[in-house]
This record gives C-alpha cells, sequence and structure tokens, in this order.
C-alpha cells in the first residue's frame, strides 16, 4: 500500500534528524561524565568483577552486563572507546521508536500523528543531546516502552502481561530512577481496563506481578552467588537514600530549569536570561501539545479511562517523581520527553481535520528539523572531546601498566582508581561529609602513591574542602598539563618559614628550580583554580630559574646542591633557604619536558563552556573515529 506523502515526508525528515544528531554522537558532543563512569562499570563487568563487590557503584547494573561483551571490541584509551558505545547503543532506540509507534498504532492514533509527534521528539535537543551519550536512561526507556507497548495487549492473552511485568522489573535493573515508575505502572495496570475503557481490575494483570518476580530471581540468585547481596542492597537502596536524605538541592526550581531551557531560559542564574540560540521549536511543541494531551486525557479519561488516560497518568506521576528530585539533569527527561509523543500525536490527530491543519503541522516539523539540523551540525564543541582523547590517552602514556590514579570519574580508562569512591559525585561528597563513607587520607595516599592526579572541577574541589589533604596534593604533584598532575615537589620559601619537607612519591631524577622569580607563579596562590586571568601565559621554569642558595637534607643528611637530585620513593627530602627574598622551589622529573600546559581558550576538560556556533572541524571527528586525534598546542610549555 503506497505511503501518504505527508507521512512520508515526516518519515524522510525523521531520518534527515537522525543523520544530524550523528555528528554529535561522533564527537561533536563532547563526553559527559556519566558515560566514563559507565564504560568503566562495564569493562569491569567483561573482567569478572561483582559490582558494589568488587566495585564501588550506586546505579543498578542491567546495562554493565548487556553492554560488556561488546567493550572487548576496542583497547582504545580515548574518546573513541565510549564513542563506540554510543554506536552499539544506536540500535536501542531504533527498537524504542518502533514499538512506541506501535503502541500509538493500536491506541488508534493515525500515522500522520504518530510520526509527527516522533519526529518533533528526535527533532528536540531536549532529548537528542542526551539521547545520544551512553548511559544507564537510554536501556531503562526503552526496556519501560517495551513493557507499555506488551501491558497495551494484555487483553490478548496472559503472557503479554506476564512478559509486561518482567520488562518493568528490567527497566528498573536498567535505571533504578525508573523503579517508582515501574511499581506505579504494575499497579495502575492491575486497576484499569483500556481497551474496555472502564475501571475495575483485570485478574490477567496478576501474571504481570509473577512476571516481575520471575525477572527479579535472576538478579537475586546472582548477588547471592557471588555473596554481593548485602553489599549491593547497601549500595542501591541504603546508600542512594540517605545520600538524597543528607543532600542540599544545589539550586532552587531546577526541574523548572530543565524544561525551560528548551525555551531559550536560563533560570538558574543570578538573573534569569533568555538566548535566543538555545530555543528549541521541537522540545517546546512536544511539551506544549503533550503538556494539553495530558490535561484532556485525564479530564475525560476518569469516567472511561483508555490508552492516552492511562500513560497520561503515568506521565503526570512520572513528573511528580522527577521534581521531587534534589538533582535534576536533562537525562532525567528522556522518559518524561517519550511519553509525551503518544499523548501529542493524539492532540494532532484531533486538530488536523483539514488540509490547511495538516499543512500546519507539517510546517512546524519543518521548522522544528531545520532548527535541530543546524543546531546538531554548527553548534558544537569538538575541540573539547579532541581535548578529552589528549588527556586520557596522555594520562595512559605516562603512567605504568598497573598504577593508580587519583580523579573523579576515571578518565585512563585502563588504570585503576585510588579511592574507593572513585566516582567523586554529590552522593561521594555528602557521604563522606556525614562519615558514612570514609574519606581519602594522606595516609592512603602515601601507603600507594598515585601515579597522577586528574585535576578536573570535582577533584579540585574536593582537593579545595579537604584542606590538609589538598595541600599535601598541590605540594607533592605538579602540572604536566593544566589537569594532569604528576609527582613533584615544590613550596614557597620565605625568611619568615625558610624550610619546607616533602615525601618522595616516585623514584626518579628530577630537575631543581629554585629562584625568587619563581615565588611570584600563580601555582603558589591559585593552584586550583586556572581560569583566574593571572594564570593566562604562565610559562614553565627555566634555566634561569636556579641561582637561589638552597641547603638540601635527603632523610636528614645533607646532600650537594645541583641541577638534579635522583631519589627514592619513601625518602625524605627537606629545602632550607638562605635567601632574604621569598623563594620559590619546584622539582620536576627530567623525563617530563612540559609543565603547566594550558589548552586554547574556550577548551575545557568538562565541557564547562557553552557551545558555539560555527562550521566543525569534519577531520577532528575522523581522527577521533580513527583513535587518532590531533595534538593540542602546547609550545608555550615546554621547559
Amino acid at each position: 500500500m503506497k505511503m501518504p506523502r505527508g507521512t512520508a515526508l515526516l518519515g524522510g525528515i525523521s531520518l534527515l534528524s537522525i543523520a544530524a544528531r550523528l555528528f554529535p554522537l561522533q564527537g561533536l558532543h563532547p563526553l559527559v561524565w556519566d558515560e566514563i563512569e559507565f564504560f568503566r562499570a562495564t569493562d569491569w563487568v567483561r573482567r569478572g568483577l561483582v559490582p558494589y563487590r568488587d566495585f564501588w557503584e550506586h546505579h543498578t547494573p542491567l546495562q554493565w552486563f548487556l553492554f560488556a561483551p561488546l567493550t572487548a571490541l576496542t583497547h582504545s584509551t580515548g574518546v573513541s572507546a565510549i564513542l563506540l558505545m554510543r554506536w552499539v547503543q544506536l540500535p536501542l532506540w531504533i527498537v524504542g521508536f518502533v514499538l512506541l509507534r506501535g503502541w500509538m498504532r493500536r491506541a488508534g492514533i493515525s500515522a500522520l500523528a504518530s510520526w509527527s509527534a516522533m519526529t518533533l521528539v528526535l527533532c528536540s535537543t531536549l532529548f537528542m543531546l542526551p539521547a545520544v551519550e551512553y548511559r544507564v536512561d537510554v536501556l531503562g526507556c526503552v526496556i519501560y516502552i517495551a513493557a507499555l507497548a506488551l501491558l497495551q495487549k494484555i487483553g490478548d492473552g496472559r503472557r503479554f502481561a506476564f512478559f509486561g511485568g518482567a520488562m518493568l522489573c528490567m527497566a528498573g535493573l536498567a535505571n533504578l530512577r525508573l523503579g517508582p515508575l515501574a511499581v506505579l505502572t504494575l499497579l495502575l495496570v492491575r486497576v484499569v481496563r483500556t481497551r474496555e475503557r472502564a475501571w475495575g481490575g483485570n485478574t490477567r494483570a496478576n501474571w504481570s506481578f509473577a512476571g516481575a518476580a520471575a525477572a527479579l530471581a535472576p538478579a537475586c540468585a546472582y548477588f547471592a552467588a557471588t555473596h554481593s547481596a548485602r553489599i549491593a542492597w547497601q549500595r542501591l537502596w541504603t546508600d542512594n537514600f540517605v545520600a538524597d536524605r543528607f543532600a542540599q538541592a544545589p539550586v532552587d526550581w531546577m526541574f523548572a530549569h530543565r524544561f525551560a531551557v528548551a525555551f531559550g531560559l536560563r533560570l538558574v542564574d543570578s538573573a534569569p536570561n533568555f538566548q535566543l540560540s538555545a530555543v528549541d521549536p521541537g522540545g517546546i511543541a512536544i511539551l506544549v501539545i503533550g503538556g494539553i494531551g495530558i490535561v484532556r486525557a485525564l479530564r475525560r479519561g476518569f469516567r472511561a479511562p483508555g490508552d492516552d488516560f492511562f500513560l497520561a497518568f503515568l506521565q503526570v506521576a512520572n513528573l511528580l517523581f522527577i521534581a521531587a528530585m534534589k538533582y535534576v539533569f536533562n537525562y532525567h527527561l528522556e522518559i518524561a520527553v517519550l511519553l509525551m509523543a503518544p499523548l501529542a500525536a493524539t492532540e494532532i490527530d484531533r486538530f488536523v481535520t483539514s488540509a490547511p491543519r495538516r499543512r500546519a503541522v507539517l510546517a512546524l516539523v519543518i521548522v522544528a528539523a531545520i532548527v535541530n539540523v543546524a543546531a546538531a551540525l554548527f553548534r558544537g564543541k569538538e575541540s573539547d572531546t579532541a581535548y578529552e582523547d589528549f588527556i586520557m590517552r596522555e594520562v595512559d602514556r605516562r603512567t605504568p601498566a598497573g598504577a593508580k590514579v587519583f580523579d573523579s570519574v576515571g578518565w585512563p580508562l585502563h588504570r585503576d582508581p585510588a579511592y574507593r569512591y572513585w566516582f567523586l559525585r554529590a552522593n561521594v561528597f555528602v557521604m563522606e561529609e556525614h562519615q558514612r563513607f570514609e574519606p581519602y587520607t594522606i595516609a592512603d595516599l602515601l601507603r600507594d602513591p598515585p601515579a597522577a592526579v586528574i585535576a578536573d572541577y570535582d577533584v579540585r574541589k574536593w582537593l579545595a574542602t579537604h584542606r590538609p589533604f589538598g595541600e599535601f596534593v598541590v605540594t607533592h604533584y605538579l602540572p604536566l598539563w593544566r589537569e594532569i598532575w604528576l609527582p613533584g615537589m615544590s613550596a614557597r620559601l620565605t625568611p619568615f618559614a625558610p624550610a619546607a619537607r616533602w615525601a618522595v612519591l616516585a623514584d626518579g631524577t628530577y630537575d631543581v628550580y629554585a629562584s625568587t622569580r619563581l615565588a611570584s607563579h600563580p601555582w603558589y596562590r591559585q593552584p586550583l583554580d586556572f581560569e583566574r586571568p593571572l594564570w593566562r601565559g604562565v610559562t614553565p621554569p627555566s634555566a634561569a630559574d636556579r641561582d637561589a642558595q638552597i641547603e638540601w637534607l635527603v632523610d636528614g643528611a645533607p646532600v650537594s646542591a645541583a641541577p638534579t637530585l635522583t631519589l627514592r620513593r619513601g625518602q625524605r627530602l627537606e629545602a632550607i633557604s638562605h635567601e632574604p627574598l621569598p623563594v620559590g622551589i619546584m622539582l620536576i622529573m627530567t623525563n617530563n619536558e612540559l609543565a603547566f600546559c594550558q589548552p586554547p581558550r574556550g577548551t575545557t576538560l568538562e565541557a564547562s563552556d557553552p557551545p558555539r556556533w560555527h562550521v566543525p572541524d569534519l577531520g577532528a571527528l575522523v581522527q577521533l573515529a580513527r583513535g587518532t586525534a590531533a595534538p593540542v598546542p602546547r609550545s608555550p610549555c615546554r621547559r
């Protein structure tokens, strides 16, 4: 049968929107912290480690087990490993939208309205920006949509109820945040018969509870067999509950802000502002039309609850669950946008009663698609992706296999974390503050010194809030690059405090720099804030910085002053200044030819600067795909 022209056009626009979003998937959209976290957890599972028992985590683990075999396809030490995982989860979204279209067809929604709503979702930055990321939300959303598709057919047999319940359980095992929504869905399907548009329950729905129990049983058996049930319960339930109880919301109205961004509004700044470049027509359309659909479905559905009422009720509950969270991020809204699609499609079906109205809907979709393609292709941050790749590879190159690294997320994919609670986010800060997690101490560091410190934002925040530990790290590590700190010693000596002492953390020969000029180096004033103007144009120490008179002692014994010192891990080094002016001292390993390097302005490891409109560097994307990212400029920092 020939497809109607309007539906065919919408299908073509959808494909164009998806094709445009493949560029952010490949690197125009930089990696976010969670993607590295989930890759590390997935790869650890592939290597045979048991979640929670062998490594700390606070998410449910289904994604890691499902994708674990696929991490064996890459041995990359850079971003291409995570980009691969973005690609391999793409079929999940295809399955999810096929299931969503099937649900709408069985609900009596026309093909034109269904494709219009789904195309608006695919043209929405609100949805597509997090959708390209490798995260637990993708698997959880697709499994939940599969559960809805099965439960919609509950009247056709008990097997649909059974497998629908199993899918609801698996949605929670994929993404803990979907747990409350899955439970509510399980209860609602027991009291509503959508096919008959009636209340009163459906005995076949009892099989949904059996399906949920059957899906949960293998998970429980696994944790029992691996002797990890107690620690899994603690990490997934107790720790998350306690952390949420003690946590303070970072800003007010974060839930509203996440939706307001689609309208170009920023509500979290000191003064709310409007950004035209951030306006998301697809997101606005799906939210507004879907919101109208919720109101209509609830208003007429209490007397005759059909599929639209069933979905609207769940969507309201879902939005309330999200709003109650203290931390709300854009990826939390993926399931909300997906559930909006059928509700918006219902309203579009109601609206398109004439040819002019159909053309109006098509015009809206075309406008959303044009903005989507422009935002996807010309509003990216591939320079940040390239810098992330460089940092990941450089840390791997500069540290020996088997070494540990102290960082906040696991940037070096093939190095073990120095701190047990290796994902330094709000939960860890809160739990450590309330003495639920043991802190990472100076004694821990000295027992097994990290081969490097990755000083991204959260590590610097950690160092600032753990002051003695932070001061120790700053005096025992020096930046090779802004975020790569390697073992090296530094101090600022004055006539009133003329001595400094260090514990040597790594074997090696160190170049010795000591001069009065170095005393004004910003490293001694702002070691944790590289964004300050005083860091612009900073150069590393040079041969001219060796004129200060310093007395050196190793394990209490004097050693002669020399341009280099050969030291062993565990030794105690002491420097005493005999200068009348302040002196800056730095000891840098001789094989580190660089120091204090910084990326180009506007390029950050955390992609903290907003994306900018520009013609994308397609060559950089190709190099990222090949695992051979272009080098970052570094000439000003060569010693």
